[in-house]
């Protein structure tokens, strides 16, 4: 478990597989004897071995996304790096509309979408050679809005920009992460990539499979001619007949329809699927069930998990929002304990306008160091009381109580 610690503690892509793996962890506890990384004859140590009165699994847990193809089809990177070539030559950030083509390979397998762009190694040379060039142009010529079209044998791109309309970028292209073969996926590629280790366990062996932000995990959107989980799934099933269940982990998000002005509701979406011929699928359905009730209420898409956990420190929580009635007011907690200890002022709008907080300086107020001091281990206050002062005194005190390791803040032990 120090490992799985390290894991969550260390921003990264590797951060939601271990996520995933913490929420299976404490939900299986939850049902029966659970061991983890126990030796097999094998040799290998699978991520779960499970026994439920007469049911033994053995399984393994992993993640899935979209990466592989990003870096295939990089057209975020792309217009990050015009943006930021606008902003070396002196343009206002913002303005630029990026319209990338694509193409369609075919073979006996079916088809998949490939953006007409260089793949993520050669951005640089590409941006270099063929856009910054032209944008130079434009700029001489104050010719906006500016429209440069790239047609060639490595990409198809028209972009158009126009100082006008800062800050905003858009653009658009064909969505190349829809799987449309069963076995040329990531989805698919994950649960192989498992199959293998798995080989020699005794019980009903089984893959659970986190979203880590892949479109092939999506249960709900589709276009036309991509294929879905299920049919996966089921190719995964016919080609490895020796794994017995699979388990699909996402999280979704549920609309009230009498409720049009709250946001979406988050919600876990747990699918359980059993290869045919498989003698214990009642038990497994009742364990999958039996795990699920005891996950974590998700906060984000996996996605935006995805991003966010790439990102070094912790989120904002409340920063920047208030609540005033009467002679009330509410603000974050970790926003006022961040003023206290000289990081922001109120006057930054919690932390919308300032890119980091600010360093103390070389001779803090004892206050502030003993305030950002608790901040950096992860300390927040649990209470703040008003002290009286005597009668012949002009003045009260504030005192402020720190607790352990707020866990939203502080690293994982």
């Amino acid at each position: 478990m120090d490992q799985l610690a390290r894991r969550l503690n260390a921003p990264g892509k590797d951060r939601i597989p271990a996520m995933w793996e913490t929420a299976v962890f404490h939900g299986l506890a939850k049902c029966g004897a659970l061991e983890s990384e126990a030796a097999l004859p094998s040799g290998r140590r699978p991520d779960v071995q499970l026994t439920v009165d007469q049911l033994h699994i053995t399984a393994d847990i992993t993640a899935v996304s979209d990466d592989g193809l990003d870096d295939q089809n990089p057209f975020q990177e792309l217009m990050w790096q015009i943006e930021a070539v606008k902003t070396k030559l002196g343009l206002p950030s913002g303005g630029l509309d990026l319209r990338v083509r694509h193409k369609v390979k075919r073979s006996r397998r079916g088809s998949r979408t490939v953006l007409r762009l260089p793949n993520r190694n050669a951005l640089p040379d590409f941006i270099r050679t063929k856009i910054s060039p032209l944008i130079r142009t434009g700029i001489s010529a104050n010719t906006f809005p500016l429209h440069i079209t790239i047609e060639g044998d490595d990409a198809g791109v028209d972009i158009t920009i126009d100082p006008s309309l800062t800050p905003t970028n858009t653009g658009s292209y064909a969505p190349y992460s829809l799987p449309q073969i069963r076995d040329q996926n990531p989805l698919y590629n994950a649960l192989k990539a498992k199959a293998g280790q798995l080989r020699g366990a005794q019980g009903a062996k089984g893959i659970f499979v986190g979203d880590a932000g892949c479109d092939a995990m999506s249960f709900s959107r589709f276009s036309r001619g991509a294929v879905s989980p299920a049919e996966i799934v089921n190719e995964f099933f016919r080609q490895y007949s020796s794994i017995d269940f699979v388990v699909l982990m996402t999280v979704t998000q549920k609309l009230s329809p009498l409720m049009y002005h709250q946001a979406p509701e988050l919600v876990n979406e747990i699918s359980l699927f059993i290869r045919d011929g498989c003698t214990v699928g009642q038990e497994l359905d009742r364990l999958v069930k039996g795990m699920a009730e005891h996950f974590p209420q998700p906060s984000m898409l996996p996605i935006n998990g995805s991003h966010r956990a790439r990102e070094p420190g912790y989120s904002l929580g409340f920063h920047g929002g208030f609540e005033m009635s009467g002679d009330k007011v509410r603000m974050s907690l970790r926003e006022f304990t961040e003023v206290l200890a000289g990081l922001r002022t109120l006057a930054d709008q919690g932390a919308k306008v300032v890119p980091a907080p600010r360093a103390l300086s070389d001779r803090p107020n004892p206050v502030q160091s003993v305030i950002s001091a608790n901040l950096a281990r992860g300390w927040l206050p649990i209470a703040l009381d008003v002290v009286k002062g005597g009668e012949d005194e002009n003045d009260d005190w504030v005192e402020i109580v720190f607790g352990g390791p707020d866990p939203a803040i502080s690293p994982l032990c």
